[in-house]
């Protein structure tokens, strides 16, 4: 009797430390976020706000329809000309296979829109000054996000 006492408890307990960890997804399928910060060069806001809307925001739309992004957002602070772009890919996965998507979302776009004149590339609006990539672990008890990857570009410039 003890023996099936025993043998059931640590059945049920084996039922729940597997289901526990089917909940808590592996590092590979927790959601990935990017930050990408700009500097917008004197007098350019307005244009560098409309090149976004045109390319950047009209990509992560369509991507977030497809499924591979969860949100993005585009946060800026026009006194200092300092813009933010952040992106939450769904997984890992979907972070890695990014720029083969937006290159397929962008051939989508000009194909299924008229073409839109620029006066300006994005060089001549502003400069990127980093990109960093951080993991979502706000499901978990570990901390909020861990730092995956940093990238600093020649300019040197931080906000």
């Amino acid at each position: 009797m003890q023996r099936r006492l025993f043998a059931a408890t640590v059945l049920v307990l084996l039922l729940f430390a597997g289901a526990g960890k089917a909940q808590s997804p592996s590092h590979d399928e927790k959601p990935v976020w990017t930050m990408e910060f700009i500097k917008v060069k004197p007098g350019m806001f307005g244009p560098t706000l409309g090149f976004l809307d045109d390319d950047w925001m009209r990509v992560r739309a369509e991507a977030k329809h497809q499924g591979a992004f969860l949100n993005f957002h585009r946060i800026a602070e026009q006194s200092d000309g300092n813009i933010v772009l952040l992106t939450e890919y769904k997984s890992q996965a979907a972070y890695d296979s990014r720029e083969k998507l937006f290159e397929s979302i962008r051939r989508q776009l000009s194909e299924t829109t008229s073409a839109v004149i620029r006066p300006h590339k994005a060089e001549e609006l502003y400069d990127t000054v980093g990109t960093r990539v951080f993991q979502d672990f706000s499901q978990t008890d570990d901390a909020r996000f861990r730092l995956l990857q940093s990238n600093r570009f020649s300019t040197g410039r931080v906000f």
